[in-house]
């Protein structure tokens, strides 16, 4: 029987990846929820054979539990800096819930307060986190409500909007590349977030194996230096690492800094994903190195 998934957050990066993979693997039928379903992202989804419905994470609960009719399995989460996390993510999985949604996916993080046992709060992780543990609660109360997790790393795409290899001003023809993690400190998990979607359509197709399971991905746990000479291989450039510690990072002032300097001081101390275990995601699918995404995505430096 095909399986109706419906994708939340269906255009941006995760969800994009999820629906196109199930689409691919022909077993689903999926609905992507989308806030504009006239933009070109949504317009393509369709274009693949996805369902395309106008939805937005702050309607009401009955509302989105009215778009989740029908739906054997939901993809959700929640997006950092501009919501509250944990509000949004209980109200998805109650809607869920009462639709009669019988698989549910989160994609969410490592729960850095309780790791650091209260030093180092990361508000859209541990945010996250409390909702990971409310959708749990709904599973023991009914077991035919089975929930499982996926965990991001540090995207490779971040290079290319956060933090990319910026030209130095000393004119060498050098470039460097500026980040809080720590070279004296635990390597920082990293990844392509395209292969979301292959580990979701996995955990999908085996909701029994995945049942409470979290899935954590990673392509590689590097340091900011030899993040630096993957730079430098792939462009044929000289570039070197630039170690901003957090406390510094902290005073930039742009919105976010707060939230992402308590984030690489809980990479620096404990790994992106402490000890949770990475093993799994290799198991499901192949998993892209930096070196692999950099020449995939023929990176250059001008």
């Amino acid at each position: 029987m095909t399986k109706l998934v419906t994708v939340f957050g269906a255009t941006g990066q995760q969800g994009s990846s999820v629906v196109r993979e199930l689409l691919k693997n022909g077993n689903f039928k999926v609905r992507a929820l989308t806030r504009d379903p006239n933009s070109e992202a949504s317009k393509s989804l369709k274009e693949l054979g996805a369902e395309i419905v106008k939805s937005n994470d702050t309607d009401s609960k009955e509302a989105i539990q009215e778009v989740l009719k029908g739906s054997d399995a939901v993809f959700a989460l929640t997006i950092a800096f501009v919501q509250n996390e944990t509000e949004v993510g209980k109200k998805i999985a109650d809607a869920a819930f009462e639709a009669g949604v019988k698989h549910f996916v989160f994609s969410g993080l490592a729960p850095s307060n309780k790791i650091s046992n209260g030093r180092i709060s990361v508000p859209h992780f541990d945010q996250k986190y409390l909702v990971e543990e409310y959708v749990r609660e709904l599973s023991k109360s009914k077991p035919s409500f089975i929930s499982s997790f996926v965990y991001a790393p540090f995207y490779y795409q971040n290079f290319k909007t956060f933090f990319p290899p910026k030209k130095n001003e000393n004119g060498d023809g050098g470039y460097s590349i500026s980040l809080p993690s720590d070279p004296n400190g635990k390597p920082m998990d990293m990844g392509d977030v395209d292969n979301i979607g292959s580990i979701v359509c996995e955990i999908l197709l085996n909701e029994n194996k995945y049942s409470g399971v979290v899935v954590p991905f990673s392509g590689g746990a590097l340091t900011g230096p030899e993040i630096a000479n993957i730079f430098s291989k792939v462009s044929g450039k000289s570039v070197t690492y630039n170690f901003i510690p957090p406390s510094i990072f902290r005073t930039f002032g742009f919105p976010g800094a707060d939230d992402l300097a308590s984030m690489f001081e809980y990479y620096n101390e404990f790994g992106v994903f402490h000890d949770f275990d990475k093993s799994i995601a290799s198991k499901i699918t192949k998993l892209t190195t930096f070196e692999e995404y950099l020449k995939n995505s023929n990176f250059k430096l001008d």
